[in-house]
């Protein structure tokens, strides 16, 4: 069962096949796949062991249920990845609570999933060596092409995603180490460290460091592993001079050595976007810009300080929930967290291997909990799953040993019924998704039918009609005949592209106010495309549109709306 369970996880973490215009769509499509069945396989075989389902569990499975079926309905993909992660967190819950009974199905379910945490985490080691010495030899199917030169970026194609699978993998070492030769968790460790190296990561070399701080707190952890957790810095330290040494011998420069030579915004633009982000916070600080209109928002606000990035996100979880919730929900929902953490402290008491297996889980939530106050991890299926796995079976080990006596029978049919869902629904995903794909990047009979045809196919697509909608607004000669389709596409990501054809149809409607301060934000970003489309304003009489002066800034929400 152990070895099953992993190699369902395994696909989402190592599949290298990219297609435009969502160029990790089969990492994400697999990773909502290959938990279905670990959920589904896993709650049959815990049904079958007659496992008392706690009423929490079975509640938070039947919630999921009803959440997906309506995310289905409406084509929302975020709303079909939070039910996937409601599910698998209940699913975590009563898997925690069978295992604080020492129930052999939940310990076999918990180490299929270390399993294949750490075999991908080894998998994109490869990957990344490859990626990095051997670039030629990336064909974009099994192993993703690189983009930056002496830089790894493993097959989930960020470099910072590919240094956190390296420390979910060492979040599972103890759990693993227990049935393993000593001398297989340090060669384990010192691959994974190779990987963080390969990625010049600095969240995931400060993520190590947390690791060995951790360590040193926690006396609950085995010596074994809490020497692993010390030596990461110094391995890490290690493969860094070695591959700088490799670029001074004629190698590829060391990426990491070029970071740290300065120069540049060692923010990478996150103190830009914070920046911004605390400003939006300040102008609606109780309910937020709403739910999904962070981009919307930050990019049709007057911000001459602006990075030039196109974000969606605003690189910080704490703050993402501040600016489109509102400061009292953000704190209330992570304050009832955190509440819950501490409620189920006593996890961590737990003996043998169910607490071993409550501080893997506390790990990956500590791993991923950093990584999201510098990006947007759990926005990503092969990170949220895993992170609401181990939240709720963290929680579920901490509530006890649950109700004495069964559940009704028809509980245990939840779970299989979520998982199989999730199968069934990635598998559509699949298939809807070529209706987009054509439009990107036509091949075979889909070639031979005109741009228009393959915008209006995929304008029937029920996840991603979205890129059909973005396709038909920026390729129209009059922007302003479309203008109902840009509705998804404002709401989705706004680019220079988009920004463009957004103006030119208002200004062919008539609001030339609006569209000119969709120019004036144009301008902020100072994007080659936004540079090329106003070049016409150095002619000596340019143009009132696009070249007119701003209208005073008017609300975001007026120019989401339109005239």
């Amino acid at each position: 069962m152990t070895s099953w369970l992993a190699l369902a996880l395994l696909p989402a973490w190592v599949v290298g096949l990219s297609q435009t215009p969502y160029s990790s769509f089969y990492n994400v499509i697999l990773a909502l796949a290959g938990w279905g069945v670990v959920m589904g396989w896993g709650a049959w075989r815990l049904g079958s062991d007659r496992a008392a389902v706690p009423r929490l569990a079975w509640a938070g499975g039947l919630a999921a249920l009803v959440l997906g079926s309506g995310a289905a309905v409406l084509g929302s993909r975020a709303g079909a990845g939070l039910a996937a992660a409601l599910a698998v967190a209940a699913f975590g819950g009563w898997l925690g609570a069978a295992a604080s009974r020492m129930q052999a199905s939940a310990q076999a379910v918990w180490r299929g999933v270390a399993c294949g945490v750490l075999l991908a985490a080894l998998l994109n080691v490869g990957v990344a060596l490859v990626q990095y010495f051997a670039p030629a030899w990336a064909d974009g199917v099994w192993i993703a092409r690189p983009t930056t030169a002496g830089r790894a970026f493993g097959n989930l194609r960020q470099p910072n995603h590919l240094a956190s699978l390296m420390l979910l993998g060492l979040c599972v070492l103890p759990l693993l180490q227990t049935r393993a030769r000593s001398g297989w968790g340090w060669a384990a460790m010192l691959a994974l460290t190779l990987g963080v190296a390969l990625s010049s990561s600095r969240t995931g070399m400060l993520g190590l460091a947390g690791l060995a701080l951790w360590a040193a707190l926690d006396r609950g952890l085995p010596g074994g592993v809490r020497h692993l957790f010390w030596a990461a810095p110094a391995a890490l330290a290690a493969w860094w001079l070695g591959l700088w040494a490799w670029g001074e011998m004629g190698g590829a420069a060391y990426y990491g050595e070029t970071r740290l030579e300065g120069g540049g915004d060692i923010s990478s633009s996150r103190f830009a976007i914070w920046s911004n982000t605390l400003a939006l916070i300040a102008a609606h600080p109780w309910t937020g810009v709403g739910w999904g209109n962070f981009n919307a928002a930050w990019t049709f606000t007057p911000f001459p300080d602006r990075p030039v990035a196109f974000f969606d996100h605003s690189h910080n979880l704490v703050l993402q929930l501040m600016v489109e919730l509102g400061i009292p929900a953000a704190l209330a929902l992570l304050g009832g967290l955190a509440w819950a953490l501490w409620r189920a402290r006593g996890a961590l008491s737990l003996q043998g291997e169910p607490g071993l297996a409550a501080r893997s889980a506390l790990l990956v939530l500590a791993v991923l909990g950093w990584h999201s106050l510098l990006e947007y991890p759990l926005w990503y299926p092969y990170f949220l799953l895993p992170a609401a796995w181990a939240l709720g079976l963290f929680l579920g080990m901490g509530s006890g040993p649950g109700p004495a006596a069964p559940a009704p029978a028809w509980t245990r049919w939840i779970f299989p019924v979520a998982g199989g869902l999730m199968v069934a629904g990635s598998l559509h995903a699949i298939g809807d998704y070529q209706r987009v794909v054509h439009i990107f990047a036509p091949s075979g009979p889909a070639g031979r039918v005109s741009l228009e045809e393959r915008i209006r196919i995929g304008q029937g697509s029920h996840w991603f009609a979205v890129h059909a909608d973005y396709a038909a607004v920026t390729t129209a000669a009059r922007p302003s005949e479309v203008f109902e389709h840009f509705e998804r596409p404002l709401r989705h990501l706004i680019d220079a592209r988009l920004m463009i054809a957004y103006a030119k149809a208002l200004h062919e409607r008539g609001d030339e106010a609006g569209s000119l301060q969709v120019v004036q934000r144009l301008r902020e970003f100072r994007h080659r495309l936004g540079q090329e489309f106003l070049a016409v304003c150095e002619q000596p009489q340019p143009p009132h549109f696009p070249c007119g002066p701003a209208p005073a800034p008017t609300s975001w929400q007026r120019l989401l709306r339109g005239p």
